[in-house]
């Protein structure tokens, strides 16, 4: 049961075990700041949950945005790229966060959006991390939220098929300080927390491999899923290809001259000859966090370095890294990185560090010796923001993580656009979204190529594998299902957010920040809704009445400093509209007879006699109506009739879905609850011809 005393249950000192060892009590324990890790400590408070614990690896808070230095922010994308906005409207946390940063850059900088780059809006990490500080505030000083760190992951605590907890050791002489304004609350050398569910937000799934559950990492075949993109064979894909990491640069303008040291290892040749960046002018322009010759700026070029060249592929690695690893363990060079320890990770990062300080090295050597000068980053340096003795960021960019074998898996196929038009909504659309998202199938550089005849020892470059490369193609406007979230077997977990039951195909295109937010959000409402109600994880996506406490949860008006999130991609439906929740939470239940691509709402349009009478058959498959009462005639729009029809049903409870045909085939159709995206629809899979099937009832 939830409870009061809060901080006496967090804060104190519950008993120990034989080895003096702390305990912690929680209701919800969060593994990772992560901007997803933030997001689901945030949303549970929100939602009333009393005792919740996160615990970081590193002092600051924020993933991508800050410890990542990922300060040209990724959001989703359509197919018509770069410089179009985003296929549907910021919503949620991110846009709160993204509204905070944006603020932050105009009292700073003078300009909300200070950077010129391919992307909206930028931040430097160290203002990334303030935000989240900021962000994560209110569930501390309410007493629900705990912050503790730094710290990893040393055993998970497994009675049958039930995670209790996670027991931690901290982390010591780590680079980097916290923030003068940090929650974050140092701990004993070894802890213990106990909760009634765990999400783990962690870079590489951490609590998910030491609790048992079953995880996939590498490539998928094509045999295992049938994806166009699949790999057909491991011969040129090997378990240990993934996309790559890499640490981002950040630079700023002074008026000297400088030119890095050479790394150790530096080998001019793994920079010649390669396209990407393309020019001098490329680099210099195309990842500015803050672009000084703009007027209205008042600071220096801030720029963001995170090329392709910069890439540190990890399907086969140089000779002296495989000797590091084999020395710390036989065959650790042959394992996946997401299979290895804390200690040979670091073996790794080391060199991916020097890989790119090897790069700026390079450059700016040349920019030294060839103009012209307007686009030369020899009057740069490295950021003192981090305070790190390297001055480098605090980790590597991380793209890909281990994937949770979920209760559904999401696949190529389910995210494609209706009829292969990445413009329309996505072949599945799922009875258990809890979150959007759009974006092209993104392999950055996963092979390494040695150029001295195959000498591992020698330089090399990384190259784009066939089928594994950026985009096109791109997704269609998708969703994400809860099961996708849920583990297969074990209990009282949770997967974000790199950390989730889809292909390696699919977790190349949702890895983004506002993906990233999106998700941990949903994961936070998905763990309290159980904690609540007292549910076990695995009932929610199989009873409405669950779901669409979830879904009130995510998209609702609260305070006016909190946004209410997409639930269905319109790409016409600003979160400010004052229909955007109703058309929210009625397209989520799949009450609104739609074309795949009828991407707008248009809540401004005329609401047809037809098209009434077509949502009001829907709404009684969904909600355990009496009746309604008379349409009022001066309802003219359909975004008016839409907030009539929600202020009418909001409160009605829902109908159950359909009782189930057999143990593992809700809908007796022949597909397996695990193999299918419609599990309520029998003989259907994908969006069928015409419009969006009725929902389940």
């Amino acid at each position: 049961m939830l409870g009061s005393g809060v901080l006496v249950l967090l804060v104190g000192l519950l008993g120990t075990q034989p080895s003096s060892q702390w305990v912690y009590q929680a209701d919800l324990l969060i593994v990772g700041g992560t901007e997803s890790g933030c997001a689901a400590a945030v949303q549970a408070a929100r939602m009333g949950i009393r005792r919740i614990v996160l615990v970081n690896d590193t002092w600051w808070l924020g993933g991508q945005f800050s410890s990542q230095a990922l300060g040209a922010i990724d959001e989703n994308r359509g197919p018509e790229g770069y410089g179009h906005g985003v296929p549907f409207p910021r919503s949620g946390m991110f846009a709160e966060v993204i509204g905070a940063i944006e603020r932050l850059n105009l009292r700073k900088y003078g300009k909300a959006r200070p950077g010129n780059t391919r992307v909206i809006t930028t931040c430097r990490p160290r203002d990334a991390a303030e935000v989240f500080e900021q962000f994560v505030h209110p569930a501390v000083e309410s007493g629900q939220l705990l912050i503790l760190g730094p710290a990893e992951p040393a055993e998970a605590v497994v009675s049958g098929q039930r995670l209790l907890g996670v027991r931690f050791r901290r982390l010591e002489h780590l680079p980097g300080k916290p923030l003068p304004q940090s929650h974050m609350k140092i701990p004993p050398q070894r802890f213990l927390v106990r909760a009634g569910v765990t999400i783990d937000a962690s870079d590489w799934g951490d609590v998910i491999r030491l609790s048992g559950a079953r995880f996939d990492c590498g490539p998928d075949l094509r045999s295992k899923y049938g994806e166009p993109l699949a790999p057909i064979s491991h011969e040129l894909y090997p378990p240990t290809d993934m996309n790559p990491l890499t640490y981002c640069l950040v630079l700023e303008q002074t008026d000297q001259e400088q030119i890095i040291p050479a790394p150790p290892g530096y080998q001019p040749q793994r920079y010649e000859n390669h396209p990407y960046p393309r020019s001098a002018r490329f680099l210099y322009t195309s990842r500015r966090l803050i672009d000084g010759s703009d007027p209205r700026v008042r600071h220096p070029d801030v720029i963001l370095l995170c090329f392709p060249l910069m890439d540190y592929p990890l399907d086969v690695l140089p000779a002296s890294v495989a000797q590091a690893l084999e020395r710390t363990e036989p065959g650790a060079s042959r394992k996946n990185i997401a299979r290895l320890t804390r200690k040979q990770r670091l073996i790794i990062y080391q060199d991916a560090k020097h890989h790119s300080l090897g790069f700026l090295h390079w450059v700016q050597s040349q920019h030294a010796r060839r103009p012209p000068k307007q686009y030369s980053l020899v009057r740069f340096r490295l950021s003192r923001e981090f305070d790190t003795p390297d001055h480098l960021p605090h980790k590597p960019y991380l793209r890909e993580s281990l994937r949770l074998v979920a209760m559904y898996m999401l696949k190529q196929q389910d995210t494609t656009g209706v009829g292969g038009r990445a413009v329309n909504f996505a072949r599945a659309m799922f009875p258990d979204a809890v979150a959007c998202w759009q974006f092209e199938y993104d392999f950055h550089p996963t092979g390494r190529r040695f150029l001295r005849s195959g000498d591992p020892s020698g330089p090399w470059q990384g190259y784009l594998k066939p089928l594994r490369r950026w985009g096109p193609p791109y997704s269609g406007r998708s969703q994400f299902p809860a099961r996708s979230l849920i583990p297969e077997r074990i209990q009282g977990l949770l997967g974000a957010p790199k950390n989730l039951g889809y292909s390696a195909v699919v977790a190349s295109a949702v890895r983004l920040h506002d993906q990233s937010m999106a998700i941990g959000q949903a994961a936070g409402a998905v763990a309290a809704v159980a904690l609540r109600e007292q549910k076990p994880l695995r009932a929610i996506p199989w009873d409405r009445q669950l779901l669409a406490q979830v879904w009130h949860a995510l998209c609702r008006r609260g305070k006016p400093s909190e946004v209410p999130a997409v639930l269905w991609p319109f790409r016409d439906l600003e979160p400010e509209h004052e229909a955007f929740v109703a058309v929210n939470q009625l397209a989520v239940r799949h009450v609104f007879p739609l074309k795949a691509d009828e991407v707008d709402f248009r809540p401004e349009e005329n609401a047809t006699v037809s098209w009434r009478q077509a949502v009001l058959e829907r709404i009684r498959r969904v909600k355990q109506l009496k009746k309604l009462p008379p349409v009022p005639d001066h309802l003219r729009t359909r975004g008016e009739f839409a907030r009539w029809l929600w202020s009418q049903v909001a409160l009605v409870p829902e109908r159950p879905f359909p009782k189930r045909q057999k143990p593992q085939d809700a809908d007796g159709d022949g597909v397996p609850d695990g193999r299918d995206p419609l599990p309520f629809t029998p003989g259907q899979s994908s969006w069928p011809q015409g419009h969006l099937h009725l929902p389940p009832g």
